[in-house]
């Protein structure tokens, strides 16, 4: 292309040619010939921009100085039509001219942001080496037309250079179209507290944006004077959890004096991730004067609203919460004490306590002369589940009080089990109240140990012939608990029991020890379970029979132990699951307690095992088949059928909850029965695998608790107790007496909305064969909340044993 005519041009392109010719331009005769060119004017200056493309090093900066001296306004054009050039070396030439010279008004570049054939990256960067000069109001306009990241370089570039005169532009723009300029805008606003600032950023925390909000909240935590606090803790109810996050470091920042009131509403709130939030806040500010106000606030509430409340300042409330809770278990006001001994229960049951445990029970113990009957048996229950035997002498005490509250004293001591305390309580066996009496028997039956058990025995004998036929039932029922423990049958049983646990192989050991062996390296070669064949031995002990089967937490395998050549089960967990060592040490923790389950009824653990790099559950073997299959066809089992198997299914539990254990997946794949019809229920330690308040999914991904047999407020995430499973017999009852679930059709999410509901029709009205007797107990087993079911497994038991004695 012939970009110069004329005799000046014909000069020109001769002196080009000449200056391309040489390639050291420091050359007198190259300076005289780019002065030449110079003079010649800014006719040479397209040329010299071709040029620029075949240039070398050298060549390109004299031609560049040369350019540089030849930009003005009136030459401007032809640098703006250069940076569209498709030539790199052009580009890079030109963008070094626009960005070295002083001689022309960059803001005349801002309107090419807008050309799709020019750089956007070169054009902000020659934009930046003049950003003194820059017009901000100018170059936020075009930054709506950016591409991400060019509009984060621009707003960058008007970061730099804005100032107070900027403000009113500023502010204006905050509430544009664009959010990513706005999050710019309020990051560059961050920097002037001023109270029209301050309006602006407040106006922008309900912004549509998360991105927006999380902005606004940063740059209002640098100016925590006269900040709205209502606004900061209406974000703790934010959907996005990076917002409600930034929130809460903000209010915690601010201490505003009215932070508490607006409080309420977020520890209220439906959702569990809102009250949780508040908490947070809570743990950094609260004492006890402020969580008085808010108990105070909180007690004309529903129910369940303070209940939600409660049970997220008990489930992750710190230690300032926990410090401010515990005086006012004292308090003057009833409704405060209550609801500060029900934050203290949920506080106990948690597992990060510390020093902290110490001192709630101290307080629990105090709680124990309480005027309030409710505080002084909650304090009872909460003692007998820390099962610390230094609240004993409180305990017994209690026992001379108000006959109301002994029931619940005699079940707290019965889960501290010390069997010294059996010769303070067998004069109870007299007491006038029926409650306190049945409540004794079974505190005696479960305290006996092989000392008392005689005396104890003769006692319930005696009762044997009671006209009461719930004492008769009661006494029978601790005499058959008693044979169950120290009968000769199960005295062999225990030792048998003995002889499986493997020293040096298992885990149930003093949590350090068993720190300390979690810890050892793993073998080199780990133990590939599913390449065993028959015959083959385990770690020189267990000789492999067969596979039994496989499921979400392990794979179970049938040997034989050649140490007692005896049949035995080995459950091992799989690899996600044991390289979790947060939930290995749960299993440990648990199964601890589970072992010392004995019970016919129940399927015996006898340990737990480090073998060949594997982690195993090592239980007794009972050949038989599942619920599931009894029900596989659909069909319902005979009346009858399905109320001895409840029967027995209450019988284990009871023993299982009084040692403490919940199972929390009872469901027919769970429960065993043999051609005898003898049942036993079986996996208590995959019970382990969640902790106290945790949602129904672990974080290595499974569901613990089956949604066709789960109880709602373990649907919900709430605390659960032994009412969880009595909910569960229930759902299996109604499954064996119907042929289905109350709850089993959609996906498994619309099945756990359902048993929320609650709303399964009666069992008689599916079964026209069971009467509306049986009917209620299912219905009750069932019941949505959990204080309006069968309070224990042996209520329960009871209530079916009164329908098999029927005729």
């Amino acid at each position: 292309m012939k970009l110069l005519t004329g005799i000046s041009g014909i000069r020109a392109e001769g002196l080009i040619s000449r200056l391309m010719g040489m390639n050291d331009h420091s050359q007198p005769e190259a300076q005289k010939a780019l002065i030449k060119l110079q003079k010649i004017g800014p006719s040479v200056i397209p040329a010299l921009i071709e040029t620029l493309a075949n240039a070398n090093r050298d060549q390109t900066m004299s031609f560049v100085d040369l350019l540089t001296r030849l930009l003005t306004p009136k030459t401007l054009n032809h640098y703006r039509k250069a940076l569209s050039h498709e030539n790199n070396r052009i580009l890079q030439g030109i963008a070094w001219v626009l960005s070295s010279a002083k001689t022309y008004d960059p803001n005349q570049l801002i309107e090419l942001l807008t050309e799709d054939s020019i750089s956007k990256t070169t054009l902000l960067q020659i934009l930046s080496a003049h950003k003194d000069k820059l017009d901000g109001r100018k170059l936020i306009a075009f930054a709506y037309e950016l591409d991400p990241d060019e509009k984060e370089a621009c707003m960058k570039i008007v970061s730099e250079i804005a100032n107070e005169a900027l403000l009113p532009e500023l502010i204006a723009r905050v509430s544009g179209k664009d959010p990513l300029v706005r999050m710019h805008v309020i990051n560059i606003l961050s920097r002037y507290p001023s109270h029209d600032v301050q309006i602006a950023l407040q106006g922008q925390l309900s912004d549509g944006s998360k991105i927006v909000r999380q902005a606004a909240l940063t740059a209002l935590a640098k100016m925590s004077e006269n900040t709205d606090v209502k606004l900061l803790c209406g974000l703790l109810k934010d959907s996005d959890s990076g917002v409600r996050d930034k929130a809460v470091d903000v209010i915690i920042r601010v201490k505003h004096p009215d932070t508490l009131k607006y409080l309420i509403e977020p520890l209220k709130d439906e959702h569990e991730s809102s009250r949780r939030s508040a908490v947070e806040v809570l743990n950094a500010i609260i004492d006890a004067d402020s969580i008085k106000v808010l108990l105070d606030i909180l007690k004309d509430d529903d129910w369940w609203v303070r209940s939600r409340a409660t049970d997220a300042l008990a489930t992750i409330g710190g230690t300032r919460v926990i410090e401010a809770v515990v005086p006012l278990i004292k308090d003057q006001d009833e409704d405060i004490r209550r609801t500060a001994v029900e934050i203290l229960l949920g506080i106990n049951r948690r597992q990060d306590l510390g020093e902290d445990k110490a001192r709630i029970h101290n307080y629990l113990i105090e709680a124990t002369q309480d005027k309030d009957w409710w505080v002084r048996e909650r304090a009872a229950d909460a003692l007998g589940e820390m099962g610390d035997t230094k609240a004993l002498p409180a305990l017994v005490d209690m026992l001379d009080g108000p006959g109301q509250s002994i029931p619940a004293v005699l079940r707290a001591v019965a889960n501290i089990g010390d069997s010294k305390v059996v010769n303070k309580i067998l004069p109870l066996i007299n007491h006038d109240d029926k409650a306190v009496k049945i409540e004794t028997i079974q505190t005696l039956a479960r305290l006996s140990s092989a000392s008392t058990a005689e005396v104890v025995t003769q006692v319930l004998q005696s009762l044997t012939a009671s006209n009461d036929h719930d004492l008769r039932e009661a006494a029978m029922n601790g005499l058959a608990d008693l044979d169950n423990r120290f009968s000769a049958t199960m005295v062999a049983q225990n030792a048998r029991a003995a002889q499986l646990v493997e020293p040096a192989k298992t885990l149930l050991v003093d949590v350090a020890e068993a720190q300390r062996r979690l810890e050892k390296p793993k073998p080199s070669i780990v133990l590939d379970i599913t390449t065993l064949k028959e015959g083959d031995m385990i770690e020189g002990r267990y000789k492999m029979v067969r596979k039994v089967g496989k499921g979400a937490f392990g794979t179970v395998l049938l040997v034989e132990d050649s140490v007692v050549e005896e049949p035995l089960v080995l459950k091992f967990l799989n690899k996600n699951i044991a390289s979790d060592e947060d939930v290995v040490k749960r299993f440990i923790h648990e199964l601890r307690y589970s072992r010392k389950i004995t019970h016919k009824n129940v399927i015996r653990i006898y340990d737990f095992l480090s073998l060949g790099g594997l982690y195993a559950i090592s239980m007794e073997y009972f050949p038989s088949s599942t619920l599931s299959k009894l029900v596989a066809n659909k069909k319902p089992v005979a009346v009858d059928v399905a109320l001895r198997i409840g029967r027995d299914v209450c019988t284990g539990m009871t023993v299982a909850h009084q040692t403490g254990i919940v199972h929390r997946d009872l469901k027919p794949a769970n429960v065993l029965i043999n051609e005898a019809g003898l049942v036993k229920v079986v996996d208590f330690g995959v019970a382990a695998a969640r902790t106290t308040g945790d949602t129904q999914l672990t974080k290595t991904g499974f569901v613990i608790g089956s949604p066709k047999y789960m109880a709602p407020e373990q649907i919900l995430g709430k605390d659960i107790d032994h009412r969880a499973d009595i909910y569960s017999l229930g759902v299996i009852l109604y499954e064996l007496l119907t042929g289905k679930p109350p709850y089993a059709d959609g996906d498994h999410m619309s099945v756990m909305y359902q048993h929320v509901q609650g709303k399964a029709p009666a069992v008689n009205k599916a079964n026209k064969k069971v009467s509306a007797e049986v009917a209620e107990i299912v219905t009750k087993a069932m019941a949505i909340d959990k204080t309006q079911r069968f309070q224990s497994m042996a209520e329960l038991r009871y209530a079916i044993e009164e329908q098999l004695a029927k005729p």
